[in-house]
């Protein structure tokens, strides 16, 4: 396991450190936000090595140091991650034999060409989204996506203005950070705490969130309140959708892994106007991610269509064979 420090130590501008910690102590949200950070960490590695004239061997073991981290720590909850990170190097031993002008030009063309790839893939899963949408006028959102975020960005609505509803969670604050795209888009917004889902969502057209990763059998995992919009969509028969791109499909479901739940101590979040006498010996931990099954969700809406979810293992199959370049 490589730790924080030794990760950390690797990076060198202020701007990647900051990012760096931000991904960590989780100031920034959403997997296509972490893969895109790390790109940047990655290309400013390449060019602190053009810049200084340093070793491609040094270069090279500084990337799969940091690589290495992240797919250690935020690819254990987010398959996407790992993906993305493995793509981004998959190729890089082939610089070594370069110079470091030409090595850098290479390691930073590999991680854009991923990046533009999934930047693609991540529109023609709007695009399917707004299809999705078209003919709602009301629709629940819960926990923040980069994707729901851009799908809330191009949602317009011939019948009039779309209504908005999120929740809050309270595990992470995921509601929020959706409140300005929906404001800048013309939107009518109903901000609810979380325990009002089931009272507002009976009365919604349909249902949309995120993943963090999902399994080929349809299940998505996101964050812990995601099961319960699930339960109440199924329970009133109202269409819940993810949207992911494929990227997050974590294949590993199949060889018998399990997904392990991260755990978070909310005592912070939860008790601010608490004293400390009140706090004692009280157990604050909760999961931030939790599994959404396939019989809960309508569709997983990936670049390669509108899949139902019970319905992904082929999609998944051919998905995952061209990961491997087969």
């Amino acid at each position: 396991m490589i730790s924080e420090n030794d990760a950390r130590q690797v990076l060198t501008d202020e701007q990647s450190i900051k990012a760096f910690d931000d991904i960590v102590y989780q100031r920034i949200l959403g997997a296509s936000k972490h893969i895109n950070m790390i790109s940047d960490m990655i290309e400013s590695i390449a060019l602190e090595g053009r810049r200084n004239n340093l070793s491609v061997n040094s270069v090279i073991e500084k990337i799969l140091t940091i690589s290495q981290y992240f797919i250690e720590t935020r690819g254990s909850a987010s398959q996407a991650i790992s993906n993305a990170i493995n793509i981004m190097i998959r190729n890089i031993d082939e610089a070594r034999d370069l110079d470091i002008e030409e090595a850098a030009k290479f390691i930073i063309q590999k991680k854009n060409d991923y990046l533009n790839q999934y930047q693609e893939a991540v529109n023609k899963v709007v695009e399917y989204g707004i299809k999705t949408a078209s003919s709602m006028k009301t629709i629940m959102v819960f926990d923040y996506s980069s994707t729901v975020n851009k799908l809330l960005q191009n949602l317009k609505n011939e019948n009039g203005d779309y209504t908005i509803i999120i929740p809050e969670s309270r595990v992470i604050d995921g509601g929020y950070p959706f409140v300005s795209t929906c404001h800048e888009a013309g939107h009518k917004i109903k901000f609810i705490p979380d325990s009002a889902i089931m009272y507002f969502l009976k009365d919604c057209d349909g249902a949309f969130f995120g993943a963090e990763t999902f399994h080929p059998d349809g299940t998505a995992f996101n964050t812990t309140g995601s099961d319960m919009v699930g339960l109440v969509c199924k329970e009133f028969n109202i269409p819940l959708y993810v949207l992911t791109p494929m990227m997050k499909l974590d294949m590993r479901a199949i060889y018998g892994y399990e997904k392990k739940l991260k755990i978070n101590n909310l005592e912070d979040t939860l008790t601010s106007n608490w004293n400390l006498v009140e706090k004692s010996n009280i157990d604050f931990l909760c999961p931030e991610l939790i599994g959404v099954e396939s019989k809960y969700i309508t569709a997983i809406i990936t670049e390669k269509g509108i899949i139902p979810a019970n319905q992904l293992i082929e999609t998944s199959n051919r998905f995952h064979s061209s990961l491997k370049g087969e």
